[in-house]
This record gives structure tokens, sequence and C-alpha cells, in this order.
């Protein structure tokens, strides 16, 4: 049967939307650059909801397999003020309106006897593959002060980070650093003892199954005072509210296979789950990894550590052994998409301090690194795809080939030195640092990526199926209408992806775009649909309509 993809246009004329069928068969496609079309879920010339500021920068978006897309974004600070800042969701399927999840001055959920209010949100958010409950890491001013019975006096106050998720509609908190208060040890890390609480929740915590919400969470031994970290999960409805905080893997836990000796996790990540299943990167030593790989665990009983793709071993497509792997894995409940680096071979490259952001975490990077700094990547990177079902692993794409030369986007992020944990817009512990990571998403046997190519252009690419050409959907080269019609006249300048942002065939991604003018510049989050459907007939275009993207229709001005 002849396919065709379903896109549709909107468009104002007047006062009057209407809506266009347009067939790759039949009819050119937006630009001929891409090919793809796109939809806007939100741009500079939206207003931040209850507001009258507009939305000017977003982190990389997550959505469903309903195309419900989640996002943190934030304004410009005003006269002198902090900027609005928040998380923020669009259903594409429901006119696409923009509703707040959480932002900068609302209240934190219970438990919450301060009535503390939510100061930044430190990572992006993250949404369950098939419902709408989403997670967010959220920090705060102290949400509990412990009071003395006798002298009524506060004798301290506790809690300025926490996992914060909505399964049945209203914000709750999922996870939170009150484990050591009595009445809420469901919070403390699991089979402590004396009970121990949260000391921070690194990353983006991933919801899955309606209800859970899988983290990683660092915590310090009260015996030794040694730092601890390891991968865990929480069930926040079962028990009405008070089930407890489980084990997936910790500093205690001993490296699953070829390990005679014993050697335990020195080092874990931020996990990714689906469908009842969880993955997450484990090693002996985060700096220099000699041991361990990426993980698969049910979350149900037993819950046993399934080697998928190990250090070590030679990677398909390749004589040359995994010798790191990337911590962002992207995963649907049997797809697996993550970075690895091949082989010892290394090349320099210079990094430059960012000219934008916090102004106190800019100025001390420059004071660190006043002409750039140097350090060594891995010359052979590969981005793979592994069928957990089968564990059969495929190489999809490699430096060196199709003109990549990179996989890996570096930024300096951390606490600057003299700003407390609270303070700090990206709640992180650790001193500010220059960081690396990869960026995949996969779609069954789909998977989208950003990689750099030799002639210095970054962009999106997408397999759409094993046997199919790697495609470009959209990167530096390309004008801003290509994504954007009121970026007509602008170059795009950056383009963005994380793991959860390629659900059934909805493709969700940031980009920037500028002009000639310092101050002419546009940003936004976009969605394209790669799935292919039927040729629909004329009779069942407007249900099809309706159904499939339920376009919002709008009129907004680039200032």
């Amino acid at each position: 049967m002849k396919k065709a993809t379903l896109f549709f246009k909107a468009a104002l004329l007047g006062t009057t939307c209407f809506l266009v069928y347009e067939s790759p068969l039949q009819a050119a496609t937006f630009s001929d650059t891409s090919p793809f079309h796109f939809t806007t879920v939100v741009n500079n010339g939206d207003n931040i909801p209850g507001t009258n500021r507009l939305f000017n920068s977003y982190n990389q978006p997550s959505v469903n397999s309903s195309g419900l897309v989640v996002f943190r974004a934030r304004s410009r600070g005003g006269q002198g003020g902090q900027p609005s800042t928040g998380i923020f969701s669009s259903d594409l399927l429901n006119l696409g309106s923009i509703e707040a999840i959480a932002t900068r001055g609302s209240l934190v959920p219970e438990p919450n006897n301060t009535s503390a209010e939510f100061t930044e949100f430190p990572s992006f958010p993250r949404i369950d593959i098939d419902s709408s409950m989403t997670a967010t890491r959220g920090q705060s001013n102290p949400v509990w002060q412990v009071i003395d019975p006798v002298t009524g006096e506060t004798v301290t106050q506790l809690g300025t980070s926490g996992i914060y998720t909505n399964p049945m509609g209203e914000l709750i908190t999922g996870a939170s650093q009150l484990g050591e208060v009595s009445g809420f040890d469901y919070f403390s890390v699991p089979s402590s003892s004396p009970t121990t609480r949260f000391d921070q929740f690194p990353g983006a915590p991933a919801p899955t199954d309606g209800s859970t919400i899988v983290f990683k969470g660092n915590w310090t031994d009260q015996a030794t005072g040694e730092g601890k970290t390891g991968v865990y999960f929480r069930d926040v409805l079962a028990n009405g509210g008070t089930n407890s905080v489980e084990l997936i893997a910790d500093s205690n836990t001993v490296i699953p296979g070829n390990n005679p000796t014993g050697i335990l996790f020195g080092s874990t990540a931020p996990p990714s789950a689906a469908r009842g299943n969880a993955v997450f990167l484990g090693v002996d030593n985060e700096e220099s990894p000699t041991l361990g790989g990426i993980y698969q665990v049910s979350l149900l009983e037993p819950r046993t550590l399934n080697p998928l793709v190990s250090l070590g071993e030679t990677a398909p497509g390749s004589s040359l052994p995994f010798t790191r792997l990337g911590e962002a894995l992207s995963f649907d409940g049997n797809y697996l998409a993550f970075w690895g680096a091949l082989g010892s071979e290394t090349k320099p490259i210079t990094l430059f301090c960012p000219e934008e952001g916090n102004q106190v975490r800019v100025d001390y990077c420059q004071s660190l690194y006043p002409n750039g700094f140097t350090t060594e990547v891995a010359a052979n990177q590969g981005i793979f795809l592994t069928n957990t079902e089968t564990l059969e692993t495929q190489l999809i794409a490699q430096t060196g080939e199709e003109g990549f030369s990179d996989f890996l986007f570096w930024n300096f992020s951390g606490r600057p030195p003299g700003v407390g944990e609270g303070e700090d817009e990206e709640g992180d512990l650790e001193l500010a640092r220059w960081r690396s990571t990869a960026f995949v998403a996969v779609d069954g046997s789909q998977i989208a990526f950003k990689g750099s190519k030799d002639s210095g252009i970054e962009g999106i690419y997408a397999l759409l199926g094993l046997d199919s050409e790697l495609l470009t959907v959209v990167d530096t080269s390309m004008l801003g209408e290509v994504l954007d019609p009121e970026a007509t006249g602008l170059t795009i300048s950056s383009v963005g992806i994380e793991r959860d942002g390629y659900r059934d065939g909805w493709l969700a991604l940031t980009a920037s775009m500028v002009g000639d003018a310092e101050e002419d510049s546009w940003a936004g989050i976009y969605v394209t649909r790669t799935a292919t459907v039927p040729e629909p007939s004329f009779s069942l275009l407007t249900g099809a309509i309706v159904f499939a993207l339920g376009l919002r229709c709008k009129r907004k001005s680039r200032p």
C-alpha cells in the first residue's frame, strides 16, 4: 500500500484558522533543507503562564507516546530581578495550550511546615512513556523545621532539594532529604542503620508505570563519613503514599559479571526507566573506568542486575573495545540507545568559557581558564542501539564516517565557590567544572542523536529503521524558518535533544536562532512526526487532523 507521512500546517488569514494536508508524495515540504515538518510547542512569542513575561530560553524537552511535551524554561530577568522559571507542559493533541506544572515561587508540596517555595529546577523534566506522569528535581528554601517542644525554638531546618511528580495530576513529593525526620523514614536510604537521609538527587529522575520514580541518590555513611551513591526507585502512591525507597544498586553492590575480586560500584549514573524496567550505567571509577557497564533491572522481584553492555567487550562494527560508556541512556522498555568510546586513542580539544548564564559561574570559569581549557577526548566514538530482549547491539553512527567528528558536548556547570546548596540554580553540591555528555533518544528501532561534523555543523540526525539511511532532521546550516515561520531570516545556531525526546513517532527538540543584529534572536521547542500512516481519504481528513495533531492557531510576532 502506498504510504505518506501526515503533516499539517496552521495559518492565520485575518482571524480564520485553516488547516492544509500535505503529502511528501504530492507536495513540496516546508523547506527543502529538511525532510520533516515541525510544529511549534512554545517559542519566544509566548508568555509564561500567569505572567506578562515572554519565554526566553529552554532546556531539551521530553515527550510521551501521546504527544504530551514537558519542558523547563525561563524568561529574562526584569529590572535586576530574577527571571521567571519553571516546569511546563503542552498537549499537542489538545490545542497545544501551555500549562505550568511548577514555577519559581510556587509552594512546595507536603511535607512542608515552613511554607517553603521553589527557588529553582536544576534539571530537565522527564515524562512517563505511557502516562502524563512527570518527574522533576526542585530546589527550595528548607521545607521542614524541627521545634524544641520545651522552648518552642527551632532546632534545625531541613530539606532544600527533592524530586516532585504528579501521577494523579497535582504535584506531590516523590523523594526528599527528610529521611532522618521522624515519620518520614520512607524517604530514607534503604536498609541504612542508623536511618540515613539522602544528601542530593543528581541528574534527572525518571517516571514510569504511572506511579514510580527511578532516580540517583547521594548520601553519607554515618559510620565512616564516606560519601556513597546509588540508583533507587519508589512507588509514590503505594501504601497510601508512604511506600519506602527501594534499592537497585549502590556503592555497597558488587559489580556483576567477570569480577573475581568483588569490586564494588564506585559510580552510578542517573537511570532511565520504562514499562517495568530500568537501565543505568555503573562503573568502578568515574574518572578512569575499567570495570562495569550498562545494566538492566526489573522493578519487580527478583531484581537481578543483567549486563547489557560491558567495558572491555569489543564494540559491534569495530575491532576496538568499549573503553567508556555514556551516562545518558535512552530506553523505551525494550530498545536502548547510548554513546560509547572505542579504544584508547584520543585527540585534543579546547573549550572556552560561556559568556552568558549564571554570572558567578561564568566569572569563576574565566578565572580558571582565561585562555580556554584543553582536554583529550576519544578519537573513536559511536552511537549504538541495543535490543534488550535479544542482547544484540548495533553501531548506528561513528566518528570518521558521514563527516562526524564528535558526539560529545561540553558545558561548565556546578556550584561556584561561595554559593550554598540552596542558592545554586543547578542544585549541585560539586564545585563547578567542565562536564561532557552525549544526546540520544530511542523509539523502538528508530533513533535520533546529536552530532558534530568536520565542517563545524552541529545537528540532530535520525535513523528511521535499521535498514534506512541516516537523515538530517535539522542542523546549524539551516535557516530558522525550517522550524518556525516566525524565525524567518534567522540562522539556526544551536539544537538540542534529550533521552526522552522521541516517543511513538513524536520527536521533540529545542533550537535557537540568530540574525545579523545581536538583539535579533529567537528560540523555541519544536515537534515533528516521524511515524508514517496510510494516506487518508478526504472524508477522514478532518478527524485525522484533530486526532493526530490538534494544532493550535495563534498570532505572534517576533520583537
